[in-house]
Parts: structure tokens; C-alpha cells; sequence
């Protein structure tokens, strides 16, 4: 099982877990529809909604800790459009401050380490191609999130590469988690007759990302002809 795959399976498992834990558990009656729904009401409807969002899910990828939660509930709370917008976001601030942290505390030390005239020239290279290698390792499922913050700071390759090449690579999956959160809430509250359509469309998106692995395969042995970057 590929990562994509290994992260949507896990997503269906947590959502099954939540569900067991709506009906069964001792905060069931805070955790029906209706409680859930007049939640999601007040947050969307304060000033303050989308601020505290953001800060705490920026903070959290930040240090490291998963986001998918955070995913989701921007999703279900903000909607397909605002609620990608708020994740994109968010999940760029969170990488931006962890690139420099390590930029600024780390980059300087590994420069006295890269002596040897081939590190350096590869470091270089990185950083002449700095888009395109954020861009492409964002796509790739198996390269950590922090770890390659934390990598590009202590990188030569310029902030803006970084932070734009992550916002790309990263847009596609935060819109299709984001949907698919959205599609979940409209299919449970019958928004729409189209909501079931909508979660039907979600769903094969997931499908789709869990099967990136697989074109990146194909993709990556040719394109490092050209460019080993």
C-alpha cells in the first residue's frame, strides 16, 4: 500500500472511529448532528473564526503534528472554496516558519559542512532549480512535510521558490481533502440534492490522489534527464 492509499485508509478509519464515538461513547450527546451542526454555525458566523483557524492549524504543522484534522474541519466548517483557501493558507504559514527557524538557526552551520566541492555543487543546484524541486517533492506522497521544511531551509534555495513551489504542489491535495469534507457535511445535512453527487466526485478524487505514486513513477525517471531537479 502506497502512502496516498495508506493516508486515505486511515482518513476512512478515523471517520468510522469519530462515528463509533458519536454513538457509543459518554460525550454522545455533544456529539450528534445537531450539537456538531450549531458548532459549526458559531464558528462560521464570529469574525473570529477563520483567525483562530488559521493560527492554530499553522502552528500546529509547524511543530510537525498532523494536519489532516485540521483538513477536514476547515472543509466542513468554511466550505469547499473558503475552507481551501483558509488550509492553503495555513499550511504555508506553518511551512514558511519552519523553513525559517531552520534557515536562520541551522543554514550557517551546514554551509561549514559543505566542503566537499560535489555537496556544494548539489546544494547549488537545488537552489538554481529551487521551484520546480519544492513543486515536484510536495507532489511526491512520501517526502515528509516538516522534514522538507526544515531540508530547504538549511537549503540555499530562496524563500519565495520554497514558499510558492509549496503552495502549488500542496493546493491540489488541500482542495480535495477540503471537498471531501465538505461533500460529507452536504450529503449529512441534505444541503442539496446534489450533495451525494458531490461526495460521489470527492471520493474519486481521493482515489486519484492515492494513485499519484504511481504516475510520479512514470514521470520522474524522464524528466531527471533533463533536469536532475
Amino acid at each position: 500500500m502506497n502512502a496516498r492509499a495508506g493516508k486515505f485508509a486511515a482518513l476512512i478509519a478515523g471517520l468510522l472511529a469519530i462515528a463509533l464515538l458519536a454513538r457509543f461513547s459518554p460525550l454522545a450527546p455533544y456529539l450528534n448532528k445537531d450539537s456538531l451542526l450549531a458548532f459549526i454555525r458559531i464558528l462560521r458566523n464570529v469574525w473570529w473564526g477563520p483567525i483562530a483557524f488559521i493560527a492554530a492549524y499553522a502552528c500546529t504543522s509547524a511543530v510537525g503534528l498532523p494536519a489532516i484534522p485540521f483538513v477536514l474541519g476547515g472543509g466542513a466548517v468554511f466550505g469547499t472554496l473558503w475552507g481551501t483557501i483558509y488550509n492553503a493558507i495555513s499550511a504555508n504559514i506553518g511551512a514558511s516558519l519552519a523553513f525559517l527557524v531552520a534557515r536562520f538557526m541551522g543554514r550557517d552551520f551546514v554551509a561549514s559542512l559543505l566542503k566537499d566541492g560535489k555537496l556544494a555543487a548539489l546544494d547549488a543546484k537545488a537552489a538554481q532549480h529551487g521551484f520546480q524541486t519544492i513543486l515536484t517533492l510536495r507532489l511526491l506522497p512520501f517526502v515528509p512535510f516538516n522534514g522538507l521544511n526544515f531540508a530547504a531551509g538549511i537549503s540555499k534555495i530562496r524563500y519565495r521558490d520554497f514558499a510558492l513551489g509549496s503552495l502549488a504542489g500542496m493546493l491540489p491535495g488541500t482542495f480535495i481533502y477540503t471537498y471531501f469534507a465538505d461533500s460529507i457535511l452536504s450529503g449529512t445535512t441534505g444541503v442539496n440534492g446534489k450533495a451525494f453527487v458531490h461526495l460521489f466526485l470527492a471520493a474519486m478524487l481521493m482515489v486519484f490522489l492515492s494513485m499519484t505514486p504511481k504516475i510520479f513513477k512514470k514521470w520522474l525517471p524522464a524528466n531527471r534527464k533533463k533536469n536532475p531537479f
